[in-house]
C-alpha cells in the first residue's frame, strides 16, 4: 500500500479532458482545479478526483488546513489567497454572486420556460439568458425581460450581448420597461403585470412583421456582459524586478507574494510569445529535462530564467524539479529503486540562462540581452507548509544509517547461496525482522539476487 499523500491537490488543468465531480461540467485547460486524493482501485496508489475550485470552495468542511493542499505554492497568488481565506473562515464566505454571462434576443420558439416566474416564454417575445461564467450549456437559464430586470435592476440592458440585433421597436419597449420599473407603492405588482402584458404585445407585433429571412448571430448570444479591466502589454524594458522593489524588512509573506507575481508575469509572457517547441529547445540548451506538458515546461523555464539552471542530482544524475517547497529528484538510483534526494538549496549553473542559438524569437532575444548574470535565490515557503514526508525523504539515508528497526518486516530471499543466506538472516533478525525460507501468505518483502523467469514457482507465489 502506497503512503498516503496530502488530502488535496491544487493545480491548473493541463488539458480539457477532466470533468468536475461536483457539477459534472468540463474543466477547461489552465483553469484552477482542486483534486481530492482517494485510494485508486486499479493500482496501488492514490489518484485525484478533480473539481472546479469554485465548486469546492462553495462547500463546507472541505479543506481543513493549508498543509493539506499539495501544490498551493505553485498557483497564482490570488488563487492562493482564496484558499487561505476559506481555511481561515472555516468554510465558504458570503461572497458576491459569480460573474454571469448574459444575452438578449427574440425567442424563436415557445419551448423555453422563465426561471423566475416558471411561465412559458412565447415565440417572438424578448428573453434574456444567464449563465455562470465558465459553465457549460447546463447552466443556461432563460428569463422574461421583465423578470430579469426585476431580479437585476442595476444591469444595463443596452450592454447585453445581442442588444444591437434587436429590432428598434423591441429595444424601445425594453428601455421603457426599465424606466418605469422603479415605481413604489401598493400597486407595484399590478404595474409589473401590466408591463409584462404590454411588452408581450409589443414584441409579438414586431415579431409578426419581422421577415423570416432575417438571421441573427446566435454565436454571440451568450458572450460575457461583464466589463473587465484590460491589461495593457508592457514592454520588457519597462518591467521592474518585483523582488528588488520589496523593502528588506518586509515579512516573508510579502516576499513570497512579490516572487509569485514575478514568476507568473514571466509565465504569462512565455505563454504569449514562446511556443512549446521553443520551450523544449531552451531547456535542452541549458541541460534541463524537456519532458512533460506545456505547463511543466513553462514552470521549469521560468525557474531557470529567474534563478539559474539547475545542476543534476548528486546521487543519480537525474533532473531536479521544484515541488512542495523544495527541489526533488525524479530519477532512479537503479532499475528497482527511485531516487529520494531532495534539497532546499540546489546548486545552480553559474552564468546566464541560455536561449537556442539559432532562435528568431524577438521576445527571447530581447530578454537574453537584458537578463542579469547574477541570479537571486528562490524564496521558499516556511517549513510548516512542507510535509514531514519531504523531510523524511531528505534524511532517508541518514535515518537508515542509524540502524532503524525493521519491525514487522517479513523477508523471503531467493537465489542466494547458503553462506550468504545465513549471514543476511542474522542481520535481518538483529534489526528486528523475520526471514522466511519460503514465500508465505504473510511475507511482505521478497529479495532476489538474479533475474527470475516469470514462470518461476517463487515468483508465482509472490504475485
Amino acid at each position: 500500500m502506497a503512503n498516503p499523500p496530502k488530502p488535496w491537490k491544487a493545480e491548473y488543468a493541463k488539458s480539457a479532458r477532466s470533468s468536475c465531480k461536483t457539477c459534472k461540467n468540463t474543466i477547461d485547460k489552465e483553469k484552477l482545479r482542486l483534486g481530492k486524493m482517494v485510494q485508486a482501485t486499479q493500482f496501488d496508489g492514490f489518484m485525484p478526483m478533480w473539481n472546479h475550485s469554485d465548486c469546492i470552495l462553495k462547500k463546507a468542511a472541505q479543506i481543513k488546513s493549508l498543509d493539506d493542499v499539495e501544490g498551493i505554492e505553485l498557483i497564482r497568488w490570488e488563487d492562493q489567497q482564496k484558499i487561505r481565506k476559506y481555511v481561515e473562515a472555516g468554510g465558504p464566505q458570503n461572497t458576491p454572486s459569480a460573474v454571469m454571462e448574459c444575452g438578449i434576443e427574440v425567442s424563436q420558439t415557445s419551448r423555453a420556460t422563465c426561471r423566475h416566474c416558471n411561465k412559458k416564454i412565447t415565440k417572438g417575445e424578448v428573453r434574456i439568458s444567464t449563465k455562470p461564467d465558465g459553465q457549460g450549456a447546463k447552466g443556461l437559464a432563460w428569463h422574461h425581460a421583465i423578470c430579469f430586470i426585476e431580479l437585476s435592476s442595476t444591469t444595463k440592458v443596452e450592454k447585453l450581448t445581442g442588444w444591437d440585433n434587436l429590432p428598434s421597436s423591441d429595444q424601445l419597449a425594453v428601455l421603457t420597461l426599465v424606466k418605469k420599473l422603479p415605481s413604489s407603492g401598493k400597486d407595484t405588482k399590478v404595474e409589473l403585470q401590466e408591463h409584462k402584458e404590454s411588452l408581450h404585445q409589443s414584441t409579438s407585433e414586431s415579431g409578426a412583421k419581422r421577415k423570416r429571412a432575417v438571421s441573427y448571430d446566435t454565436k454571440s448570444k451568450l458572450a460575457k456582459c461583464e466589463v473587465s479591466a484590460s491589461i495593457s502589454d508592457v514592454t520588457i524594458e519597462k518591467k521592474t524586478n518585483l523582488l528588488g522593489d520589496v523593502h528588506p524588512k518586509a515579512d516573508l509573506e510579502s516576499l513570497l507574494e512579490a516572487q509569485t507575481k514575478e514568476l507568473w508575469a514571466l509565465k504569462d509572457d512565455l505563454k504569449k510569445h514562446v511556443t512549446t517547441g521553443e520551450l523544449r529547445e531552451m531547456l535542452e540548451a541549458n541541460g534541463q529535462d524537456s519532458a512533460g506538458s506545456e505547463l511543466d515546461l513553462r514552470d521549469r523555464c521560468v525557474d531557470g530564467m529567474l534563478f539559474g539552471a539547475l545542476e543534476c542530482c548528486p546521487l543519480c544524475s537525474g533532473s531536479l524539479r521544484y515541488s512542495g517547497g523544495m527541489y526533488r529528484c525524479d530519477g532512479y538510483l537503479s532499475a528497482w529503486s527511485k531516487c529520494s534526494y531532495s534539497t532546499t538549496e540546489p546548486k545552480r549553473v553559474k552564468g546566464k540562462w541560455q536561449i537556442p542559438v539559432e532562435t528568431s524569437n524577438d521576445y527571447l532575444c530581447k530578454w537574453f540581452k537584458l537578463q542579469k548574470e547574477k541570479k537571486p535565490s528562490r524564496i521558499l515557503p516556511p517549513s510548516s507548509v512542507n510535509t514531514s514526508r519531504g523531510n523524511q525523504a531528505a534524511n532517508g539515508q541518514h535515518q537508515s544509517s542509524k540502524g532503524e528497526k525493521f519491525g514487522d518486516l517479513k523477508v523471503a530471499i531467493v537465489g542466494l547461496p547458503k553462506e550468504s543466506m545465513d549471514e543476511w538472516k542474522r542481520k535481518i533478525e538483529a534489526a528486528g525482522g523475520q526471514v522466511h525460507t519460503k514465500i508465505k501468505k504473510d511475507t511482505n518483502c521478497l529479495v532476489v539476487s538474479e533475474v527470475l523467469d516469470g514462470k518461476d514457482a517463487e515468483m508465482k507465489k509472490a504475485r
